[in-house]
């Protein structure tokens, strides 16, 4: 299946992405576009599907991205995009403060995604909870740092390694207790 760009599969699974790849249910000739936070650079209706797993949250305007997304698409064709930064609960300013140390986040409430998914003239076929698979990477990678604690330690530094696994565990935290909710949403490009 050709592609273009690169896939960063530090997220998700490997076996997460390919049952992504089975939601999109493309035929081997598709033309697939993975996307991180990068502005696609496609020709309009060249591509049956995008994917984009994750980054979508590190947007300042994921409507402009879904419109950008819609007319790079076929008519037919399909997104699929995980938002791992819904918030779905109470969470205090400093749970958000370390969820989003490691980088620029956007956290969106519920409801925003299917509506700028309207609003770029797609139309969502579905939208399913991801939240568990978020919450068992974030304590995994957690654990797997705390056994090379020593290495990553004279690698990264205490400080920032200590800020790495704070944000692991409550990144855990807040998906465990469905706080923050990862969903994957699979649109389709109306003909």
């Amino acid at each position: 299946m050709p592609r273009i760009g690169s896939f960063d599969g530090t997220i998700t699974s490997a076996e997460e992405r390919r049952d992504f790849l089975a939601l999109l249910a493309l035929a081997p000739s598709s033309r697939l576009l993975e996307v991180g936070a990068e502005a696609p650079d496609a020709a309009d209706a060249s591509v049956d599907a995008v994917l984009c797993i994750d980054a979508i949250a590190e947007l300042r305007d994921r409507g402009a991205a879904l419109d950008a997304w819609a007319r790079i698409v076929k008519p037919g064709g399909r997104i699929l995009y995980t938002d791992p930064a819904i918030l779905a609960g109470l969470v205090t300013n400093e749970e958000l403060a370390t969820r989003s140390a490691m980088g620029f986040l956007v956290f969106s409430p519920q409801g925003e995604n299917e509506s700028l998914i309207e609003s770029a003239g797609l139309r969502l076929l579905r939208a399913d909870d991801a939240t568990d698979a978020a919450a068992l990477v974030a304590r995994g990678r957690h654990a797997e740092r705390r056994s090379r604690e020593a290495d990553l330690v004279a690698e990264e530094g205490r400080e920032r390694y200590d800020a790495h696994q704070r944000f692991l565990a409550v990144a855990h935290k807040l998906a465990a207790e469905r706080r923050l909710a990862r969903i994957a949403f699979l649109a389709e490009k109306m003909s």
